[in-house]
């Protein structure tokens, strides 16, 4: 048996090399399909499917507490710890929360993100230290009382060259200093999966670093994830039943925690504990359908185009058993039997597939490679952590895929070729010249299956394109066409009030006197970003909220004349001025969409926004409103304008801003002196941050650019796939009609018949695909609207755009149309007299 599968492989790789025009077509076609499909799968797996790099990660669970729709939140540290203590189903129970800190280094500061974790945490995890050692619980058990620290390997390596000697000695952080106690393997980097986490410390240790480090431990601060491992023998749902009666006791213990009272409804929101395997929290439990919704689009897209390469294949295949007919006519009838070819040629598909997989896991090499190089800058301190490479899960499944390719694609050439009548083939194989559409039913299927296909994919690559064509800073509403931005946040142990307001006064004075600089706004955050403004609890004069309603509300602080600079339309009213001050009335601005949903469209202009301070025991302040500026898709990528307010930021103690400005001439050459003047201000501050408003737009779209990268490669590959598909096709039906044109000519056919006979028969085949074609992109493209709604993002070309199914359906068809008629052209050069004696 293994001999005869040797021959089999053998005879196969002749056959192949014999022909190797053909077999590099079809290596090269497959391999595109192949490749684009596990670069893709890849993806996948470092996001979704690779556990974390722990010890027996299949016994983890997260634990959030939350309300209601929204139940994956964090919790206080005192209720980790009655929770951690009261559990009975866990072995453990770790908590962490995210934090940035800053890293004293020679040449200034560096922005790093941390984790300020628990005691127990490497333990519950099971993740030893490279060197040294990880924290002991007693070092989370007094406030400020053990200055210590783990780093990640990645730091370790990059700021600290690999100091063997590193453990024991101190580093700075946040102006103090912590002794190093160990460094994390270099595969584990924190539980955020794609976040590079740089430190980790004891939650003790925060106070010491932070000022409001003490406020973090108490009740009011929801800032923890818990992190458990199940006991041995014990089932999730066992663990669930246990913290569904842990939640009825901390709700009875501790209500103002666990049962608060909404300030605009008065309704109580009432906290409950979720528990969710491991393998569930990869990404953000509240996300988990968006991204594997996008993931099987993105699967479905590259397996369009390797279906379109398996068509090509199919149709190779199919070709080479008309020509080989004779020698599987002579194999037969020497006494081979059915089977026996059948087997025969598997066995050269599916060595064509192989071939075409080992050269698609290079592809998909380069292809991840490529997305590496392409990552945009990114923001200080943010550290991409995901492991692409291809592991075994890529390769089993790429040889899985290959192989079942070759099996499936291969299976119905290999049925027709051995059904051929050994006789007649023996005789005359003039059935090989018969009617171009009685014999060629399956070869013209494929041809309409690959146009329509391609018009598919075509139809929606054109629409993300157009749409992320429009989604940029220069099409969200405001001036940003020569825009830098400056993130800027001050240490709270050196600021006060007064102090940081004066401090951004100063950076926006000396900014706008620099030589070129038209203006300058100051912002808590950058407009138009992915995730919007952060939403606030308000109360509106004249309003009263139905019975449930969330008067959470979209909300930001501006400083003076920000809408006029970044050129908003104030429709009424003013913009902030100087005069908006501390110790003047408090005063905000609207949007229309304010106005419609809380003033029914009415008069707002002199109306009150009641808000309150975070601190629950400061007085409520009534601020009056000045302006409403138009809506627009500026607020975030959303797809409808939210009410949102704006405050005065002269009137708040915000101790983080952004100062934004415009400028007459390239915004990169104003990086440095910007830099400049915060470091002469301070120091200590973080200024690598300061970039141009396409920069800062670039990491945030960078998912977004890469689906449209993802979309417009596949319509570009099926388009040249569909094109050799047709020409093949139609090529290998001339040359197989070539004694019945010659009949044709030698009757009085003229050229120009034969040219419109060949090309309209072409033709018809690519109209008949373009047909279903336009039907499959229709019902397609109201799947990707439903799945931009379920996002709540906003794409601003509808999804059906007449300029893109016009566009794409126009050059498709010319594509076809000129690889119909280079076949069509030679057809017409037959002579009569060569032809009739063809053979």
């Amino acid at each position: 048996m293994i001999e005869t599968i040797l021959n089999d492989l053998r005879y196969g790789a002749k056959m192949l090399w014999k022909s190797k025009g053909v077999t590099v077509v079809a290596v090269v076609s497959l391999a595109i399909g192949i490749g684009a499909n596990s670069a893709i799968f890849s993806l996948v797996n470092s996001i979704l499917l690779r556990p974390r790099p722990v010890s027996h990660p299949e016994q983890l669970v997260e634990i959030y507490v939350g309300e209601g729709e929204n139940p994956y939140h964090a919790t206080s540290y005192p209720s980790y710890v009655e929770l951690r203590d009261r559990n009975e189903v866990l072995s453990g129970l770790a908590a962490y929360g995210i934090y940035q800190f800053k890293l004293g280094v020679v040449d200034g500061v560096e922005q790093i993100w941390g984790e300020t974790v628990s005691g127990n945490y490497f333990d519950v995890l099971g993740v030893p230290a490279h060197k040294g050692r990880t924290f002991l619980s007693e070092e989370d058990s007094v406030p400020g009382k053990y200055p210590v620290a783990v780093i990640s390997h990645s730091l370790w390596q990059r700021r600290f060259n690999s100091d063997p000697d590193l453990i024991g000695k101190t580093i700075d952080i946040n102006d103090k200093q912590l002794t190093v106690i160990g460094i994390a393997p270099s595969q584990y980097m924190g539980m955020l999966r794609g976040l590079g986490i740089d430190i980790w410390i004891p939650t003790m240790t925060k106070p010491l670093i932070d000022p409001g480090g003490e406020r973090s431990l108490g009740r009011g601060h929801r800032g923890f994830i818990m992190v458990g491992r199940l006991k041995p023998g014990t089932s999730i749902d066992q663990a669930r039943a246990r913290f569904d009666l842990l939640t009825h006791e901390m709700r009875a213990a501790h209500p103002e925690e666990w049962m608060q009272k909404h300030q605009g409804t008065g309704r109580i929101r009432e906290s409950a504990i979720t528990v969710v395997p491991e393998s569930e929290t990869r990404v953000r439990p509240d996300t988990y359908s968006a991204v594997y919704g996008i993931a099987a689009l993105l699967f479905v897209v590259v397996n369009l185009v390797l279906l379109i390469a398996c068509m090509n294949l199919a149709g190779i295949l199919l070709a080479r058993a008309v020509t080989r007919r004779k020698e599987i006519a002579v194999r037969l009838a020497l006494g081979a039997n059915r089977f026996r070819i059948i087997r025969q040629l598997l066995t050269e598909s599916v060595l064509l597939s192989l071939i075409a997989g080992a050269a698609g896991i290079l592809l998909a090499v380069w292809l991840l490679n490529l997305i590496t190089a392409f990552m945009p800058p990114l923001p200080e301190g943010i550290r991409i952590a995901l492991d692409l490479h291809l592991d075994w899960r890529v390769v089993v499944y790429t040889i899985t895929f290959a192989t079942i390719t070759g099996i499936l694609f291969g299976l119905a050439p290999a049925l027709h070729s051995s059904k051929a009548d050994v006789s007649t083939v023996l005789k005359d194989d003039s059935s090989l010249f018969t009617g171009f559409y009685r014999k060629s039913r399956v070869r013209m299927g494929l041809v309409v299956a690959q146009v329509a296909f391609s018009l598919l994919l075509l139809v929606s690559a054109g629409l993300v394109l157009r749409s992320l064509d429009k989604v940029k800073p220069t099409s969200l509403g405001f001036s940003s066409s020569n825009m830098l931005v400056a993130p800027v946040t001050l240490d709270e142990t050196k600021y006060d009030r007064i102090k940081s307001q004066e401090f951004f006064r100063q950076l926006s004075e000396r900014v706008a006197a620099l030589p070129g600089v038209q203006s300058t706004s100051m912002a808590d955050e950058v407009p138009g970003g992915l995730l919007g403004y952060g939403r606030r609890s308000i109360e509106i004069e004249g309003y009263k909220p139905g019975a449930g309603e969330d008067m959470q509300i979209k909300a930001f602080w501006a400083g003076p004349n920000y809408f006029t600079n970044m050129k908003y339309p104030i429709v009424q009213g003013r913009d902030f001025e100087t005069r908006d001050r501390d110790g003047a009335p408090c005063v905000a601005i609207i949007n229309e969409a304010f106005v419609q949903r809380y003033f029914a469209g009415g008069a707002a202009l002199g109306k009150h926004l009641i808000r309150q301070e975070m601190i629950r025991s400061a007085p409520k302040e009534p601020c009056e409103i000045v302006g409403v500026i138009r809506d627009n898709a500026w607020q975030s990528l959303e797809k409808q304008p939210r009410p949102f307010y704006s405050l005065a930021l002269q009137q708040t103690n915000r101790k983080s801003a952004t100062l934004m400005v415009n400028t007459a001439g390239d915004p990169k050459n104003f990086i440095v002196p910007v830099r400049n003047i915060i470091r002469e201000l301070d120091p200590k501050i973080v200024v690598a941050d300061v970039q141009t408003l396409g920069d800062y737009f670039s990491f945030g779209l960078y998912p977004f650019r890469m689906l449209g990268v993802v979309m417009g490669g596949c319509g570009v590959m099926a388009l040249l796939l569909a094109t050799l598909g047709i020409y093949g096709i139609i090529s290998y039906s001339v040359a197989q009609r070539t004694r019945e044109l010659g009949i044709r000519m030698a009757l009085g056919a003229l050229q120009k018949d034969i040219l419109r006979m060949v090309i309209g028969q072409g033709m018809f085949l690519v109209i008949v695909g373009l047909g279903i074609g336009l039907l499959l992109s229709f019902a397609l493209t109201q799947l990707l609207k439903s799945l931009l709604i379920d996002l709540e993002l906003y794409f601003p070309v509808s999804a059906i755009d007449p300029l893109t199914f016009a566009g794409v359906t126009t050059l498709l068809a010319l594509v076809a149309l000129i690889a119909c008629y280079i076949p069509a052209r030679r057809a017409t050069e037959v002579e009569p007299s060569v032809a009739l004696r063809y053979e």
